[in-house]
């Protein structure tokens, strides 16, 4: 099972700069002369401070499609959100935190990992040994250089 850390989120402007032409993941396009900007990462990624964590990932449950959420990434979690089938939430199991896909099969809740060597959960018979708390709204995973996975 995938653990979670949870982080703090520090509520000061982070600004870096952003390209504001489209990068085509296809066919390449000219980059000279692209307008560029800045952008406050705080702003784009934490809209509510308030209800806004970080998390980083131990495990490899969501490391597989279609989430790719792997072992080390940063996650941002809004626990102001209403968890709705198909969300990757952030959840305590037993606990333990865990970051898991909700689905919903005929009257039960069931956290579900993207990896398939993993089982998943099901919620119904955890009582109030499950709580939901946040569902992630991005993640960061680190890319590794020179090489594929």
């Amino acid at each position: 099972m995938s653990t979670v850390e949870i982080l703090q989120v520090i509520q000061e402007p982070l600004w870096l700069i952003q390209c504001e032409t489209p990068v085509p993941a296809g066919f390449p396009g000219l980059a000279d002369g692209a307008p560029l900007s800045k952008i406050d990462l705080n702003n784009l990624l934490v809209p509510r401070p308030d209800c806004t964590y970080l998390a980083r990932v131990q495990g490899t449950s969501m490391d597989g499609a279609p989430s790719h959420i792997a072992d080390g990434a940063l996650m941002a979690v809004d626990c102001s959100l209403t968890p709705e089938p198909g969300d990757i939430v952030v959840a305590a199991v037993d606990g333990e935190f865990t970051v898991k896909r909700l689905e919903k099969r005929a009257n039960d809740y069931w956290l579900i990992p993207d990896n398939p060597t993993h089982s998943p959960i099901d919620t119904s018979r955890l009582g109030d040994r499950f709580e939901v708390w946040g569902v992630v709204t991005y993640v960061f995973n680190k890319m590794q250089r020179g090489r594929h996975r």
